[in-house]
């Protein structure tokens, strides 16, 4: 539940805090998993604001989900130079643009072209899951590739040679992660949540989760008006 919460408030996990521990993100055996199906009124297509406002609401109303926002620090990371100085290159020009695909099954890869630092710490901080803080002193524009695991937990990472994406900075562009705090402004946290959706047990997840409940596939089906909705107040 707590990835739907994240994308509602379009926030990272990070800056959720408190919750029952089965809304958590985990694993599949260790997180209670939920399908939300929905349609919006005919003819009407939601913007990504008003989409975020109606699922909102629908925690709010089958979750009953209380929140409230505060102001605090959290986990981050200071972007410094390595040791030895940075090793991307300045930009021979060109449109800005910051290219992704997948490396193999477990890695990912950006490749940027005229961008500024802070540029690619805002795509970088995304797979962080932190701020990122620039703490590089570099001004210019620069071209770069980076590679990296993007999760080694997963199945196929044990055999993957990808670095992690701290030490793929400091291998592949001379940057290295700190870790820090920073002040967030954009802080919510669960009061009360209840697992008012019926939980999907389809057959795949009933053999992953043999204590998740009802052998019925449990999806929920509503339809909501993008025109009508007014913001609900985070503080309810």
């Amino acid at each position: 539940m707590n990835k739907l919460i994240a994308f509602a408030y379009n926030l990272e996990e990070f800056q959720l805090s408190g919750g029952p521990s089965w809304a958590a993100n985990g694993s599949i055996l260790s997180s209670d998993l939920f399908e939300i199906q929905a349609t919006a009124t005919p003819g009407q297509t939601p913007t990504s604001e008003q989409f975020r406002l109606m699922l909102q609401a629908l925690l709010a109303d089958r979750f009953h989900l209380q929140i409230h926002q505060v102001s605090k620090q959290v986990p981050a990371y200071n972007l410094l130079v390595n040791k030895g100085g940075p090793t991307l290159k300045e930009t021979a020009g060109g449109e800005t643009a910051m290219d992704q695909n997948r490396v193999n099954r477990v890695g990912w890869r950006i490749i940027a072209t005229n961008v500024t630092i802070q540029d690619a710490i805002g795509l970088l901080s995304l797979y962080a899951h932190r701020p990122i803080l620039d703490k590089t002193g570099l001004t210019r524009h620069y071209d770069f590739k980076v590679k990296w695991l993007l999760d080694p937990t997963i199945a196929d990472a044990a055999d993957s040679d990808l670095p992690s994406l701290p030490v793929a900075l400091q291998e592949q562009l001379g940057l290295k992660l700190e870790s820090t705090t920073a002040p967030s402004n954009d802080t919510i946290v669960i009061d009360h949540a209840e697992k008012a959706f019926r939980e999907l047990t389809g057959a795949r997840l009933r053999q992953l989760q043999p204590s998740a409940g009802s052998n019925e596939e449990s999806k929920s089906s509503d339809t909501f008006s993008a025109s009508s909705y007014a913001k609900p107040d985070r503080n309810a």
